[in-house]
């Protein structure tokens, strides 16, 4: 029988074997289908797995309720959006007051004043869990009468891409819930697609796509915890950006040149990325995983070669940017992002406001509350992890100062108190200042919380959330994972090379490190992306490599076993 050498996928546009498939020898009879014929089986199995994910969130009722935690972000973001919808449209990211007037006496009121008499906290969550009660709401409202005179309305202290989503969503969809889910889907989908396009011929990257939709379906389980509840829940969105971020990071590995169709594909892919950044500020860390990534993985060569001859700087600079030309482009979608949220919201009404969420209260809060010292010391007697003690720390801070100056300061029959809604940026500014002050009064202490507190209390929010400890929530993303495995093995996917293997070792240590940073920010079991990144690497270790290995030892075996025949 005649022997002849196969390579089982097409070669990407890469100068580095980072996921080709060795060349193997097989009989004839044992040839691997056309290239045309595997691209075709696994974008089978990819839209099955993306169905599959739309079906799972349609099952748990994502279409049909709202979030509680929090309630501000998304009723501001709702009347800003069905602003920019009225005849007369406003922009600036700023609302009508009418509207707002509309949604808080018919339900919605959180603070005191905005309605008489102001729902409890059970009312208010039986309105937003109930959707066909919460469609009707947010369609009458877009129907209000606008009164000019009423005051306007802004997102204070949140991010203002929410907004920007909701009112995509309604524009394509229709003014209901479900067109915020169905926006989702519309994201992941394109996000998806281009990734499928651009790595169709290394069957190891269609296997990270179908290992990202396994996880993500463990990932619509999880957003059931207390504190997400939906997906759309801006908390929620890192877990899709981690799609475009995998992209581009492979865009980097894999050393693809910057040819007109695969920059194209990757500046939409940083474009999804950005947006879900503007949406939701914890989504940073998947930018820094990918320029720090470009650092590792490239080593900036032409750079550290030119560092004493100035007159070789410029062309370093520019080999250095064509090897890591991705991880630029996300620079420059982020600096652009940067320039839209200062230039674009309103002047006079965000001159003093934060137009992304809050940093240093959390900052703040969270130090104080992994070290025992530090929450006795500045806690005053709140508990942990509360907004309740930045509020305290604020309080006693500007009476102790005796400042009645500052833009949130609200003095009542001579009584100096806070009102944070009169400036949210003026009261980040305040903790700023606090957060410093902690940290030159007990600099140890500090370091304490970041290095011991903080991990251990990411370690007890893991402990303590029923959604991570359910058995069957992996059960079927680990199964779906086994399929796709088996799958891109029988197609061509194989062992990595040393190279590869070493490249990918720097690449999930960047990834894994930069993952860490919102525990060290704030411990939280709200971090999705953070537990489906997790578990892509474990389905890799545990599920991939072992079958890789099989797989290998199979061929070698059935190649002279062929011949001897």
């Amino acid at each position: 029988m005649t022997e002849t050498e196969v390579t089982t996928a097409g070669r990407p546009q890469t100068r580095s074997p980072a996921v080709l498939t060795q060349a193997q020898k097989f009989p004839v009879s044992a040839r691997s289908p056309s290239s045309r014929t595997v691209v075709a089986i696994f974008a089978l199995y990819v839209v099955f797995l993306f169905a599959l994910n739309v079906v799972h969130a349609y099952q748990l009722g994502f279409q049909t309720k709202m979030y509680d935690s929090p309630i501000y972000r998304w009723r501001e973001s709702l009347v800003i959006a069905l602003s920019r919808m009225q005849p007369q449209p406003l922009h600036g990211y700023v609302g009508y007051g009418s509207i707002l007037s509309y949604l808080t006496h018919h339900g919605l009121a959180l603070i005191g004043g905005e309605a008489d008499p102001m729902p409890s906290a059970a009312e208010r969550q039986a309105l937003v869990y109930d959707g066909a009660r919460m469609d009707r709401l947010m369609q009458e409202a877009s129907k209000v009468a606008i009164d000019p005179n009423l005051p306007p309305v802004i997102l204070q202290g949140n991010e203002l891409g929410l907004v920007d989503y909701t009112y995509w969503a309604f524009k394509l969809y229709g003014i209901n819930i479900n067109a915020l889910v169905l926006f989702y889907f519309t994201l992941l989908f394109i996000s998806v697609a281009l990734f499928f396009v651009t790595f169709r011929h290394s069957p190891f990257c269609l296997l990270l796509l179908m290992l990202y939709l396994a996880a993500h379906y463990f990932a619509l389980d999880y957003a059931q915890t207390r504190a997400i509840l939906a997906i759309q829940n801006s908390r929620f969105f890192p877990v899709l950006a981690l799609l475009p971020a995998l992209h581009l990071m492979l865009l980097l590995v894999m050393r693809f040149r910057p040819e007109p169709l695969v920059v194209a594909g990757a500046a939409v892919q940083t474009f999804i990325l950005m947006f879900m950044v503007f949406c939701r500020t914890q989504t940073y860390w998947e930018v820094f995983a990918i320029v720090l990534g470009a650092v590792v993985v490239t080593g900036l060569r032409p750079v550290r070669h030119a560092l004493l001859r100035p007159g070789q700087w410029l062309a370093a600079i520019g080999e250095t940017a064509r090897e890591t030309w991705p991880a630029v482009l996300t620079m420059l979608g982020l600096v652009a992002l940067l320039g839209y949220s200062h230039f674009v919201p309103n002047k006079d009404l965000y001159s003093r406001e934060s137009t992304a969420h809050i940093f240093w209260h959390d900052f703040f809060v969270s130090t104080v509350s992994a070290d025992p010292r530090l929450l006795a010391t500045y806690g005053y007697g709140s508990p942990s992890y509360t907004d309740d003690m930045g509020y305290l720390a604020a309080l006693h801070d500007l009476r102790g100062r005796n400042d009645g100056t500052t833009p949130i300061a609200d003095e009542v029959n001579g009584v100096l108190g806070i009102d944070i809604f009169k400036s949210n940026g003026a009261y980040d500014d305040e903790m700023r200042r606090l957060y410093f002050r902690v940290l030159r009064e007990h600099p140890r202490l500090v370091v304490r919380s970041f290095l011991i507190g903080k991990p251990l209390d990411q370690l007890t929010a893991f402990r303590v959330t029923p959604e991570l400890w359910k058995r069957n929530s992996y059960l079927d993303p680990m199964i779906l994972a086994v399929a796709a495995t088996l799958l891109a093995l029988a197609l061509g996917a194989a062992l990595p090379t040393r190279r590869t293997a070493l490249l990918g070792l720097a690449a999930i240590v960047v990834v894994l490190a930069c993952s860490t940073m919102t525990s060290f920010f704030y411990p939280t079991a709200l971090i999705a992306e953070v537990l489906v990144t997790w578990l892509m690497l474990v389905m890799v270790c545990a599920i991939y490599l072992p079958l890789a290995l099989l797989f290998y030892f199979l061929r070698r075996h059935a190649v002279p076993a062929a011949g001897a025949s």
